[in-house]
């Protein structure tokens, strides 16, 4: 850390796009914080005070709310000032923040606070995400994800520290000021007793519903594979976000074969997610999702799960170099055909889920991982509990 004033120690963690609860943001990273006696203050948006979960029921956790921005513009004006709130707030020894639109912001904190570590946790490769945006027209996603790219150049220049998602996107930061923070699953994940036999009837998927993220497709594999195994019934659990993925996700819960549940916390997920036959990770071939590790991949092999996911060549090394399931082109009749294959086999199925819960035990966990996290935080200079 630069510059020689003492400062306290506490934290800030900063999000204006991940919603209370996130996996990673809160439920992961937060809790591990708080865990080694840190005291954190979080900004974010909301109106009303969130509801406590367990992992954030300590004492040193400290609430800031910011407005709630209406569409993606207003976000982004908000994320441009938010480092006059960490400014009234502050100082603190560490400000750790999670989505690229806070990048301009954190610049501004890191010139008037040199003495302050600031750390980017870099979910995806921006210019990437930039280049698949649905919202961007095709002419100005290349310009923009340009512009994101140099963005990035000068903020590797300013920030302390970089906690990139995976191995491929650490490539792009300063090696000695980076540590990969995994999105692995807690330990709890992997606690909790699988069923004898996985249910070959039951598919789920958790997280963020969208085309992107191949919800339509899904929806559209299962109505295929439900022609020739008509007991099978698909589960959502996560949260809409766009209106074509609601529109799909209604129409076939009017045919009664699927169900949408709301977010809900990690433990409650956990006993809905038990004994599920098949774990979906079908999202497409979009540039930013094809080195991506989603937590859910990691999720299901933890509960004894087993996997279905889009061929991408790194996932396709993760799920079958673990003998955790299956991987298909992600295409409504391949996804199919894979699902019919892997429902009429309840005991390949149980191969596959042990294998998965035997890969998280020995390699993906985040009780491992939360180590390169720690590091930067030692690095702010923050006195830490074993």
């Amino acid at each position: 850390m630069t510059g020689a004033r003492p400062l306290p120690p506490r934290m800030a963690m900063v999000t204006t796009a991940h919603p209370w609860g996130d996996p990673r943001v809160f439920e992961r990273e937060l809790a591990a914080c708080l865990g080694w006696g840190v005291e954190v203050h979080v900004f974010l948006p909301f109106r009303e005070p969130p509801a406590r979960a367990d992992w954030s029921l300590d004492p040193r956790l400290v609430l800031h709310p910011l407005a709630v921005p209406a569409g993606r513009l207003r976000r982004f004006l908000l994320a441009l000032g938010v480092w006059r709130a960490l400014l009234r707030q502050g100082p603190f020894a560490l400000v750790h923040f999670h989505d690229p639109e806070l990048v301009p912001a954190m610049a501004v904190l890191a010139l008037l606070r040199p003495e302050t570590y600031t750390l980017y946790d870099i979910h995806e490769d921006l210019p990437l995400q930039l280049a698949s945006k649905d919202y961007l027209p095709g002419w100005l996603r290349a310009p923009v994800a340009r512009l994101g790219d140099c963005m990035l150049r000068a903020a590797g220049e300013l920030f302390s520290g970089f906690a990139p998602a995976t191995e491929t996107i650490a490539l792009d930061w300063p090696a000695a000021r980076t540590r990969v923070v995994h999105n692995y699953p807690k330990a709890m994940f992997g606690e909790a007793a699988p069923r004898a036999f996985p249910d070959p009837n039951r598919i789920i998927y958790l997280g963020g519903l969208s085309r992107g993220r191949g919800i339509p497709l899904a929806l559209a594999a299962v109505r295929r594979a439900r022609t020739r195994l008509p007991g099978l019934r698909l589960e959502l659990i996560g949260w809409v976000m766009d209106a074509e993925t609601g529109l799909a996700i209604r129409a076939a819960e009017a045919e009664g074969w699927c169900r949408h549940l709301p977010r809900m916390g990690a433990r409650a997920m956990l006993d809905w997610a038990l004994g599920a036959g098949v774990g979906l990770v079908t999202l497409l071939p979009r540039p930013n999702y094809l080195q991506a590790l989603p937590t859910k991949l990691f999720e299901y092999m933890a509960m004894g799960v087993p996997v279905l996911a889009s061929d991408f060549p790194l996932w396709r090394q993760l799920v079958e170099g673990a003998a955790a399931g299956r991987v298909a082109a992600p295409d409504p009749e391949a996804v199919a055909e894979a699902l019919v294959e892997m429902c009429s086999d309840p005991w390949r199925l149980k191969d596959y889920g042990a294998a998965g819960r035997a890969a998280y035990r020995a390699r993906y966990r985040w009780e491992v991982e939360a180590r390169n996290l720690r590091w930067h935080l030692l690095q702010a200079g923050l006195p830490l509990a074993p």
